[in-house]
């Protein structure tokens, strides 16, 4: 494991602390165990039964794709605390097993695959949710956690500086691009449903724009394609005007966020996790890159103003998370950036596959699951 992920993974159990003491001896079920957030939650599993727990906590992790996950994972192997289920979220054949947590954090991360399959981007949410949710209802669950999206607000409309739990605003439906926002949005309803009618303990994350490891570096996200774009030479290319505004939540922060709230909250409730700081331009953003990599880059702007799913700016309010919680992201946006640019070269110096230089795209402000 990289040290800089080591490092997460400790300062994680450090901050949610005791309340991790809720998983020994315990069923939990996991769906998206091998993307880029369920990475981390999976791995924070893995070091509770390791050092923390009295009893290990046995975790089922859905995956469509054993051989991804056994290749992200191979010292589970030898391990009886992790049993990987092979199927689709929407149709995979789950044991009867009484799961005392659920965390559903599975769904379609790529903002091309929402424009090339809205179809499916629209049933892998919606069904797939039905599907945990009902396993969640069966097995009478203690907590279940609901890894959403800010991209259900739609738009951030110009007079305001950032999106709370409260606004009532929602997708753009004269656009298939919105497929993704109204899906998570439709699934969120499910939820709800499902805590006043059949009794089960949801809460819901909604998430913003990440950074860190284990980021898919072939995703459209420009985060990482500017930083692609960096370690590959002294050009950014941006192919927009340059001027949407994003803030960035490191990974880590987001984990901890997700972690308090399944297992400090009632059923019901709804918190944005995400930075409430540092928002910057792509243009910002581009030349803080290059400061952290200690190189002056060349930023170029290729395009006009775009006219993303999110709008010109996509920034959270995290005063409920903080309130009722007790936690706010507290890493820096340079921090982030340096911590994930030091990964990127690490999977680099270990041969791994990375995408080339492409288009970012506002559309990219989507949260990869």
């Amino acid at each position: 494991m990289s040290s800089i992920v080591e490092q997460d993974i400790e300062r994680i159990l450090e901050e949610v602390g005791d309340d991790f003491r809720r998983f020994s001896g315990q069923a939990l079920l996991l769906t998206g165990g091998t993307g880029f957030v369920g990475q981390y939650l999976l791995r924070t599993l893995l070091a509770l039964n390791d050092r923390v727990l009295s009893e290990p906590c046995r975790v089922y992790a859905v995956t469509r794709n054993p051989g991804v996950a056994r290749a992200r994972f191979p010292h589970l192997a030898h391990r009886s605390d992790v049993v990987f289920l092979e199927g689709d979220v929407r149709s995979v054949r789950l044991p009867a097993v009484p799961w005392r947590f659920v965390i559903h954090a599975a769904g379609p991360s790529d903002a091309r695959v929402f424009s090339t399959d809205p179809l499916g981007t629209v049933d892998t949410i919606v069904e797939g949710t039905r599907a945990v949710l009902r396993a969640a209802s069966e097995a009478k669950t203690d907590a279940c956690l609901f890894v959403s999206s800010g991209a259900v607000y739609g738009a951030q409309p110009p007079d305001r500086a950032r999106l709370d739990e409260a606004y009532q605003g929602g997708p753009d439906l004269t656009t298939v691009k919105s497929c993704y926002a109204e899906a998570k949005r439709y699934a969120e309803m499910l939820c709800r449903i499902h805590v006043e009618q059949q009794r089960v303990p949801v809460s819901i994350g909604r998430l913003f724009a990440l950074v860190g490891p284990f980021q898919d570096l072939n995703l459209t996200s420009a985060v990482v394609d500017f930083i692609r774009q960096a370690l590959d030479g002294d050009t950014i290319r941006i192919k927009d005007d340059g001027q949407t505004v994003r803030s960035y939540c490191y990974i880590a922060d987001v984990v901890i966020g997700l972690w308090k709230v399944l297992l400090k909250r009632p059923a019901g409730g709804v918190f944005n996790i995400g930075c409430d700081r540092e928002a910057v331009s792509f243009v910002e953003l581009a030349h803080r890159i290059g400061r952290c990599l200690g190189k002056t880059l060349q930023v170029v702007v290729e395009g006009a103003p775009a006219s993303g799913v999110l709008g010109r700016c996509y920034v959270p309010d995290v005063t409920r998370l903080s309130r009722e919680i007790g936690f706010k992201p507290a890493t820096s946006l340079d921090e982030a950036l340096r911590r994930t640019i030091t990964w990127m070269q690490e999977q680099r110096k270990g041969g791994q596959p990375h995408a080339k230089p492409g288009a970012a795209t506002p559309s990219a402000g989507l949260h990869a699951e």
